[in-house]
């Protein structure tokens, strides 16, 4: 019996190995690298990745790979904390770099590059307190009409394809990395159910009201399959290909929609937050709506509820 494990690599996977190889032997040695590799999905990498860039020229004009992390201290990160507090960064913004910089703490102590005294003390600072009001705007009845109308008066497979996004987003609350993640085998026609796999490699059932189930089904008769990516490319002359949208085309797709439906502000996120606020208006309960966005905070789901405004508004009238 051989004494050695030997791998098989899967046949495909050779150019995805190839890159995981290269971003492992990069993060070696490096803690922010290493961090960011860590993390779970593409669009905290990105977002965490902005903070630490930001941090390292704050730290001497470095960039990520050229920072010495396993040198910063407590106060260190704390001069950072209060650099970016009187510049007039959002407390949440300010805590996000934090997370980053204990998180970056962790992995040049797990490297051994630093000592534990140093890593306890960065890592018990406390958060900075406070919070802002929700940037963004909630789309009304006639906002998703109009942008409804824009994609129907494009009778190509590309407005065929935009319906069925914009209706989706709309009226599930996905993100757009969601959206743009889901494959045909995970929409289950009988329930008329989407099956997605969120944050934190978490699973969730998000369903489908009838107008939207029939603009998926719309679309997929153009797709002219039953499995792979849901979302993909048109290129010219209407020709529906394989390859899978990205997040960064939802965010063209929405912009050119809205100028189309003449609406002036309108990003991916306001899609989500609008379905968030309307199962509230309703009365749905809170715990639905965070299994609905799949938050693993209540906290982040309570943030779309704008009951009591709206009755400080109402009671405000007339005085």
């Amino acid at each position: 019996m051989d004494s050695e494990l030997t791998l098989v690599r899967p046949q495909g996977s050779l150019a995805l190995a190839a890159g995981a190889q290269d971003a492992l032997s990069e993060a070696k040695g490096n803690a922010g690298l290493s961090y960011l590799l860590n993390l779970n999905s593409r669009r905290s990498r990105v977002t965490m990745r902005s903070h630490l860039q930001f941090i390292a020229k704050l730290s001497g004009g470095y960039d990520i790979r050229g920072c010495p992390w396993a040198l910063i201290r407590r106060e260190h990160v704390r001069s950072i904390v209060e650099m970016m507090t009187e510049v007039g960064k959002a407390p949440a913004t300010v805590n996000a770099a934090l997370s980053a910089m204990k998180g970056v703490a962790r992995e040049a102590w797990v490297m051994g590059d630093m000592d534990s005294e140093s890593y306890q003390q960065i890592r018990d600072l406390k958060g900075v307190p406070g919070s802002r009001l929700p940037k963004g705007v909630h789309l009304d009845e006639a906002s998703i009409q109009a942008l409804s109308s824009a994609c129907e008066t494009d009778d190509s497979p590309k407005g065929i394809r935009d319906a069925a996004l914009l209706q989706l987003l709309v009226s599930t609350g996905l993100r757009r990395s969601e959206s743009v993640s889901v494959d045909l085998e995970a929409i289950d026609t009988s329930r008329k159910a989407i099956r997605i796999v969120g944050k934190g490699n978490k699973e969730r059932l998000v369903f489908l009201p009838d107008r939207t189930f029939n603009r998926l089904k719309a679309w997929q008769s153009c797709l002219a399959r039953d499995t792979g990516p849901l979302f993909t490319r048109v290129r010219r002359h209407g020709v529906v290909c394989d390859q899978r949208l990205t997040d960064q085309a939802v965010y063209y797709i929405i912009k050119e929609r809205a100028a189309q439906a003449g609406i002036d502000e309108c990003a991916p996120h306001d899609f989500r937050r609008t379905f968030a606020t309307n199962l509230l208006d309703r009365g749905i309960d809170v715990l639905t709506v965070q299994y609905a966005l799949g938050h693993s905070n209540l906290a982040t789901t309570q943030r779309y509820d704008r009951s009591a405004e709206r009755r400080l508004e109402e009671a405000m009238k007339g005085q």
